[in-house]
């Protein structure tokens, strides 16, 4: 049963479709500089993320990609952590961040058992923060598993292949609040307070900023 257990494929899929009107500059692209890394795009980060957890896990990396589609691929030219990256272009990216969540998961591989949902803003979750969840996912691969701070829940979210049709059908701008309320019983949180820490508004931007110096 471990066996299978480890056997089984995960899609990691990033969100980084939106136009980030709040902040008024395309979040994807801001500036991070980390400890022992060189400066990157919030993009190029969170794809390196994922290329480590293919490295080591079975698992594969998926995009989803809209606004200033162009500028986010030319990001990622010649990147190396991109090379086996499958970008997913959602043509309906206005229409809000359930679009895109129903737009990658349809076009995830029949062989995908579970899919690991993040996004591009979420600029201090770590790889072991990820290889956490799908961890717990492997122990749990019915569940729905879910970072939360005791009073919220917040990608990244795992959903098993037994939910997408649901997700498939969303829209609007809530995410997959809808599927997590259908399917409460199914939900299993985990601790994760950084995953709280985002990128929406020129002050969150200031704070990142404030980290880089």
């Amino acid at each position: 049963m471990i066996c299978e257990l480890k056997h089984k494929k995960i899609a990691l899929l990033l969100m980084a479709a939106g136009s980030s009107s709040r902040l008024g500059q395309p979040k994807q692209l801001v500036i991070v500089a980390e400890k022992k890394q060189p400066p990157q795009s919030l993009l190029r980060r969170q794809v390196s993320m994922m290329n480590s957890i293919c490295l080591s896990d079975n698992a594969k990396a998926f995009c989803v990609i809209g606004f200033q589609r162009e500028q986010l691929i030319k990001n990622l030219v010649g990147f190396p952590s991109a090379k086996n990256l499958t970008l997913i272009n959602n043509n309906n990216w206005s229409q809000g961040l359930s679009s895109s969540i129903a737009k990658g998961v349809s076009e995830l591989d029949k062989d995908i058992d579970a899919a690991l949902i993040f996004l591009v803003d979420q600029w201090q979750l770590t790889v072991d923060n990820l290889t956490s969840l799908i961890s717990d996912w492997r122990k749990n691969p019915d569940k729905i598993h879910i970072a939360g701070d005791g009073n919220h829940l917040s990608p990244p979210v795992i959903f098993p292949r037994s939910f997408f049709k649901e997700l498939i059908v969303l829209s609007g701008d809530e995410g997959a609040k809808k599927v997590l309320k259908n399917n409460n019983e199914y939900v299993n949180i985990k601790n994760m307070p950084l995953a709280f820490i985002d990128l929406d508004t020129p002050e969150q931007l200031q704070e990142l900023n404030s980290k880089n110096s």
